[in-house]
């Protein structure tokens, strides 16, 4: 399904409301109307390729968020500081998630040397500064991944995910 007008419009209208400063708020607007431009249609990917490279060029090589255009993210994106910032193209961020400097949600090789899957992010989900997410991971609703974590396994709804590997806190306490 194509990506609408609308949807963009409100999605930048949340956006807006959850990033006080002006770096991450042009980040956001800059990134909502790059991804309306790569996935609305073919026509509007060739016709908006130079606004897309801007997008490139301004983010990613000048302030270091990197977000692809194509990635797939919920509205309410609130994004805190945000260099080092590194989002693989495939990773699904849901609604009204946080992000913080250092964040990385990327795949894995495996083995045989082929690439892993990406992380699937739920709704509500806040990344404390320099958190990793590696792999065919799903977070679910409302978790939290603490600063510093490196997770490579699920975590549930409302989990609170800390530490290297990460582990998962059930309560304020650590689950057995």
């Amino acid at each position: 399904m194509a990506v609408t007008l609308r949807q963009t419009a409100e999605a930048i209208a949340e956006d807006c409301r959850r990033n006080a400063f002006v770096k991450t708020r042009s980040v956001v607007i800059f990134y909502r109307v790059a991804h309306y431009l790569a996935c609305r249609s073919r026509f509007t990917l060739v016709a908006g390729a130079p606004l897309i490279l801007l997008y490139i060029v301004l983010c990613d090589w000048v302030m270091g968020i990197e977000i692809p255009a194509k990635t797939k993210i919920g509205k309410g994106l609130a994004i805190y500081h945000g260099t080092g910032l590194v989002i693989n193209g495939y990773a699904v961020i849901g609604a009204y998630c946080t992000l913080r400097h250092g964040v990385t949600l990327g795949n894995t090789i495996l083995k045989d040397g082929t690439i892993g899957g990406v992380p699937m992010i739920g709704d509500h989900v806040e990344f404390g500064a320099h958190s990793v997410v590696l792999g065919e991971v799903r977070i679910g609703d409302r978790a939290r991944i603490g600063a510093g974590a490196v997770v490579l396994t699920d975590v549930p709804d409302g989990g609170v995910a800390v530490g290297v590997p990460a582990r998962i806190l059930d309560n304020g306490q650590e689950s057995k």
